[in-house]
């Protein structure tokens, strides 16, 4: 492999010999055959020093790492190991003898050696460019390889070139590289805070996020402003210290969670933390490293969720868990904190709110019912909502039972006013059961059972009321439950009956019809009256079935009436919420044969509280067939009037409250008054309801009322006494009703007895 080395290395020796035999003959002026052997052993020797000087040259070239070529002042290699041949991939067809240089490019230009060069160095490169080589470069091969290239110039003109294989080098390089532009990109695009600091806290480094986080513009300006973490950030110093105890008990910190201030703004923020202590090689702490997170709207979350644990999420007020947990603690401390009450509220038909105007104006009202209820107690009591429309509150401190029963009512009379839901008013009411610690219960599950013991009581009163529980209110409430499950059977063991009351003309005394009433008489427990089993089943959802079957029955028995009279019957808001309502209705009479015209369908403004279109609809269908439709307890409402604009009714019907307070209130009188007028007016028939005393009856009839109905009048009886009184009495005259002794004459036309209403 090494070509031209031993021509070279032998001309040294030759060289040496002639000048050896020209100071010999010089010397000697000839020497004879002895001395001529001795000078050819001499060579011979020599020749022997060259040969094994050539082959520890051959070694030692073939054996080192790089490859060796050189080549004279006339651009031919003299000298080359196998390593050149072998890095360059130099096939042996090239290796002529001799070879020049511009052989081994030409044949690497022709393999694409230098393909992609720019013609500057492709030129260069043809030209022999050696000579005018840095002495140190790197080129890299088309097989990948990386070599790095030195030139070293000799005095004769020539040059040696050695080509050492850099490649696993260069990778590891440019992994460094990689490695430091991956970290840099990290440390610069990272969303988390990334420091070192000092191990007293002078900031050292600090990423794009951690500066923004602290709201400055760069890294520089944030290090020149941050000198002690720990005084400067943290909003509790006590939170540094317990860094650091932590720091060198274990070495590192994670997730420490932490309020600190935005150090340029001073905003107050959340963060977690996780920093890790960089020590030097005999242990000491050196430099704090570690990563900052924005915690805020997890610290938020947390809040939150820990407020919705104890908290109703609609209303903002305490949830039935935390009651609980207070009444708890109330009773733990009644020593020290005394007597305190718990109110047990709901609120009266906020169910018929949620089924005419929708879930969104009862959440609504619900809010508002909140809000009234916060402004009647003190700071210190505690308000709840416990679910659906069910409040308590908690009043603490109570003196005595006065005290409990003021607040009370209190609260009655504020949920109890109309609420303005939109462009419509709400009239709820509310009814409150009250228990008293320690004397009602001495604990939690007794006391909220008796105060709900007590509210059912106030229901089973009246509503819009309060009561004090009594241990004697137990039987009562048991008494109620048994009524539910009672009342779910009663409609298919036909323990229902229809009663019929009738509406008098007060022109001509004559019948004009009847209004049909639902009567419930219990096996072995007698009658229930309508105002203690209607709200139970509205509440058990059961009245749209009970309310059918009174529509069907009522219309049934009418029909067999002689004469024309009128049946009215009324409709509970829960009916209007079947699509079916006016089908229903038309199917009940189309089957006991009554004309649309003689039926009147009396409701409540509630059925109105919606105010949609598939009410109007239906409402302006069934008076199209022919039905009347009237407005009942008109007056009692607060919205009534608004309706007036937007449906037709033919009759109202004066609420009986009024009737009732008619003959010694001025502001019952003028309301009666009020509506007989707006009732002429418009062209609407005006029905009291109620009429109890002569005197009523005579003030009716002076205003001008159309029709009245009451006990006075007439109690309701089956419709089989309706039928045979009217067969008995159809050709005498009616009396006028202008006297007491006129209406007796009346009530014994229809054969009545006073009773009292049940």
């Amino acid at each position: 492999m090494i070509r031209d080395a031993k021509r070279h290395m032998l001309q040294a020796p030759a060289r040496a010999a002639g000048e050896t035999e020209d100071r010999c003959d010089a010397a000697s002026g000839g020497q004879d055959a002895s001395s001529d052997e001795h000078d050819g052993n001499r060579i011979g020797a020599l020749s022997h020093e060259l040969a094994a000087v050539k082959g520890v040259l051959d070694v030692t070239l073939n054996n080192v790492e790089q490859g060796i070529m050189m080549i004279d002042a006339d651009h031919y290699v003299r000298l080359y190991n196998k390593k050149f041949v072998d890095l360059l991939e130099i096939p042996k067809k090239v290796l002529t003898d001799p070879l020049h240089f511009q052989q081994i490019i030409e044949f690497q230009w022709s393999i694409g050696e230098f393909g992609g060069v720019s013609e500057d160095i492709a030129s260069w490169i043809r030209s022999g460019g050696i000579f005018k080589s840095p002495p140190v470069y790197e080129r890299r091969r088309p097989n990948g390889t990386v070599l790095e290239v030195r030139t070293t110039m000799l005095e004769d003109g020539g040059a040696v070139r050695t080509f050492s294989d850099v490649t696993d080098r260069c990778k590891k390089e440019e992994a460094l590289k990689r490695a430091e532009l991956e970290y840099r990109s990290l440390f610069e695009n990272a969303v988390v805070g990334i420091y070192r600091s000092t191990v007293d806290g002078r900031q050292l480094r600090a990423n794009p996020a951690l500066v923004q986080l602290n709201g400055y513009a760069s890294e520089d300006e944030m290090l020149v402003n941050v000198n002690d973490i720990g005084r400067e950030w943290y909003v509790d110093p006590k939170r540094r210290d317990q860094f650091l105890d932590e720091m060198r008990s274990k070495g590192r910190v994670t997730d420490f969670v932490s309020e600190v201030y935005r150090h340029k703004t001073r905003e107050k923020i959340w963060v977690s933390e996780t920093a890790w202590c960089v020590r030097s090689e005999d242990g000491k702490p050196v430099v704090f490293e570690g990563t900052v997170l924005d915690a805020s709207a997890r610290m938020h979350s947390e809040a939150k969720i820990a407020f919705m644990a104890h908290h109703d999420m609609l209303t903002g007020l305490p949830n039935r868990a935390y009651l609980t947990q207070r009444i708890e603690s109330a009773l733990c401390d009644i020593r020290s904190s005394g007597r305190f009450a718990v109110h047990y509220l709901d609120l009266d038909r906020f169910k018929e709110i949620n089924d005419t105007l929708g879930h969104a104006a009862g959440d609504t009202l619900l809010r508002l019912a909140g809000r009234r209820l916060k402004k009647c107690v003190r700071a210190s009591d505690i308000v709840a909502r416990l679910g659906g429309d069910e409040f308590a509150v908690i009043q603490l401190d109570v003196h005595d039972d006065a005290e409990a029963e003021e607040l009370a009512a209190r609260m009655v009379r504020s949920l109890s006013t109309p609420y303005r839901i939109g462009s419509h008013y709400a009239n709820v009411g509310a009814s409150v059961g009250i228990a008293i610690a320690p004397g009602d219960g001495h604990d939690v599950q007794a006391l909220i059972k008796n105060a709900d013991i007590a509210l059912y009581e106030a229901k089973a009163g009246g509503r819009r009321t309060h009561r004090r529980f009594h241990a004697s209110m137990e039987a009562g409430l048991q008494e109620r439950r048994q009524i539910e499950v009672d009342l779910r059977g009663a409609l298919a063991r036909r323990e229902f009956i229809v009663e019929f009351q009738p509406v008098i003309s007060l022109a001509s005394g004559e019948t004009e019809g009847f209004e049909a009433l639902i009567r419930w008489q219990r096996p072995e427990r007698g009658q229930v009256a309508p105002s203690v089993f209607i709200p139970i089943a509205e509440e058990i959802g059961i009245i749209e079935s009970i309310g059918e079957w009174v529509l069907r029955e009522a219309a049934r028995q009418v029909a067999c009436l002689p004469g024309t009279p009128f049946v009215a019957v009324n409709l509970s808001p829960f009916q209007f919420r079947s699509r079916g309502i006016v089908k229903t209705i038309m199917s009940a009479i189309a089957a006991a044969g009554l004309p649309p015209s003689r039926l009147v369908l009396e409701i409540t403004e509630n059925v109105l509280l919606r105010d949609d279109k598939s009410t109007r609809d239906a409402l302006n269908h069934l008076r199209q067939l022919g039905a009347k439709i009237a407005l009942d307890d008109f007056g009692a409402g607060h919205s009534s009037l608004h309706y007036l604009s937007k449906f037709k009714f033919d009759k109202f019907k004066i609420d009986r409250s009024f009737i009732a307070a008619f003959e010694n209130d001025r502001a019952a009188s003028a309301v009666v008054r009020a509506v007989i007028h707006m009732g002429r007016d418009l062209g609407v028939s005006v029905v009291a309801e109620g009429v109890e005393t002569q005197k009523q009856l005579d003030g009716l009839k002076a205003l001008g009322c159309h029709a009245a109905q009451g006990f006075f009048l007439a109690e309701p009886r089956a419709i089989d006494d309706w039928i045979a009184t009217m067969e008995t009495t159809n050709d005498e005259p009616a009396a006028p009703l202008n006297s007491r002794s006129e209406g007796e004459a009346n009530r014994r036309r229809f054969g009545e007895r006073r009773a009292t209403p049940s």
